[in-house]
Order: structure tokens, then sequence, then C-alpha cells
């Protein structure tokens, strides 16, 4: 069992990696960028694209936060929270699919950029809802709330920080309680980095799309699949992972009666076409 247990985080921190080499391909990236003045110009995200997001009664705190767009013109709220700012909820949580027809975004959907420089997801529907010290929780028994795990563990995992391995905890407790080594090893980490691992990648590796597998009030598989380098900065030919290829992450959960917890997660092959199966979320 306690083998079991270990392969099971392993597992998790493996998927993190395998998405950690595509944020540092990113940043790199963005150096040569942003060194080359001649095509900084024809780099830059539009100033304005990206969904727009309906304010919502705002709070003195949200007053204070500032907004940005990411390397494909999403729209993007500033957080100072390491591992993200949760929204008062204003609407209801989506229902449970009859089958496997795609989900669309939850209402109010927003993506916030924190302290590290990853790009979290949080929504004014289907949570999250509070923060249990700096995780957020609260995710709703939804298809959408255990999309925003999923997007939330992809996204605080290409840190590898303090942050990720505090959502691990959380999310995951039998598997982090066999084996909590690993999460000194994330921290350390993050350490080494002061917290900002990925600064300079400006949050694109935020997931665009998502496909449900399976979704039902008991377990619910989630797939995430990311921007392209392509789609992010052009043309980039010297790099091993291919400018047009998105980086899929699939997540399974079940509910426990209070949240959802990840059962298991992998790297998928990465997709190059984007098809109808797929639902656009940013």
């Amino acid at each position: 069992m306690d083998s079991q247990r270990r392969s099971k985080l392993t597992a998790t921190v493996i998927v993190a990696a395998v998405v950690v080499a595509v944020a540092l391909i990113a940043a790199l990236i963005m150096a040569v960028v942003d060194g080359d003045d001649d095509s900084a110009g024809e780099s830059a995200p539009p100033p304005s694209s990206g969904p727009a997001e309906p304010p919502a009664t705002a709070t003195t705190d949200e007053d204070a936060e500032s907004i940005d767009v990411d390397l494909i013109g999403r729209r993007v709220t500033l957080v100072d929270a390491p591992g993200g700012t949760p929204r008062e909820q204003t609407g209801q949580p989506g229902a449970f699919p009859e089958g496997q027809e795609m989900v669309g975004p939850p209402a109010g959907l927003e993506l916030q950029r924190v302290s590290s420089g990853a790009t979290v997801m949080v929504s004014r529907s289907d949570g999250p809802t509070d923060l249990d010290g700096e995780v957020m929780t609260g995710y709703a028994h939804s298809p959408g709330g255990a999309a925003l795990v999923a997007a939330n563990f992809a996204g605080l995992g290409m840190e590898m920080g303090a942050a990720y391995a505090d959502f691990l905890q959380q999310f995951m407790p039998d598997a982090v309680a066999e084996d909590p080594a690993v999460l000194d090893e994330i921290r350390s980490r993050g350490a080494s980095a002061d917290g900002r691992a990925l600064t300079a990648a400006q949050g694109y590796q935020a997931p665009r799309w998502f496909r449900f597998q399976h979704c039902d009030e008991q377990v619910c598989t989630v797939e995430a699949a990311m921007p392209s380098i392509a789609e992010a900065v052009g043309e980039i030919e010297s790099i091993d992972v291919g400018p047009h290829d998105h980086q899929v992450v699939r997540v399974s959960m079940e509910w426990t009666g209070e949240q959802w917890e990840i059962l298991s997660s992998r790297a998928m092959p990465p997709v190059v076409e984007i098809d109808g199966t797929w639902s656009p979320w940013t």
C-alpha cells in the first residue's frame, strides 16, 4: 500500500514537472523576445483582446487590484496571493451533463496571475469560495468546480513551489500523508526561485479549452488543453516542443462529500488541432 500511495503522488509531481518544462521554455522565449528590439512589437499581445468581464459588486480589495493581458491577449487580474483570491459568488453552479456533452465556462470566470507568475482560475458561480491558509477552497460540486480544480492543479504545478505543495496537501491528502517528503522537495524548488519562477512567462500556460471524459456526482475526469507557443509568441523553431502543440493534462477526481479530491493525473499526448470535442473557456 505504501508503494501505491507513493506512486500516486509521484505521478502527480511528474505531471507537474512536464508542464513546468513547457513553462520554462516559455520563459526562455520571453527572454529572447524581450532582448530583440526589432521583433518586440510583433510579439506583443493585443492591448484589449480577450473576454470582457462584467463587473460584479466590487470590493475595496478588488478595486486595488490591477489588470493586465497575457501573451495571447486574455484579461488577467494581478493578485498578491500565492494561491489565488476567491470571489463573491453571484451565480449558481452548473448541472452535471447527462452524457459526454461539452460543459461551458462558469459564470464570472476570471484568470488571476498570482505572485509566482503562474495563472489560476476562479469563478463567481462554481467557486472557489474560501481560503484555508493560502489555499483556495470551496469549489462547487459541479463539473465547473471540478474543472477549476484541474485548471489550478495545472497552473500552480507549473511553479512547483509552496503554493502547489499546499494545494496538493489540500486536494490529495491521503497520498500526501504517505509521502510528505515530496512536498518538502516541491517547496524547496519554489524557494530557490524566491517564489517567482514564472514571472517572465506572463501566464499564457493557463488552460484555454476543457473536455470532460466522464463527469457525474461521484467521479469527474477533466482534460485541460493549453494555448500553443505559436499562439503566444509566434513561430519558434529552436525548441524541442512543437510550436503548435497544445499540452494536455488529464485529472480524475472524486467527490468526498466536502470537496473534489484528485485520484490521478497524467500528461496526455499534445494535440495540434482543437476540434469540436473541446469547449473554449477563455
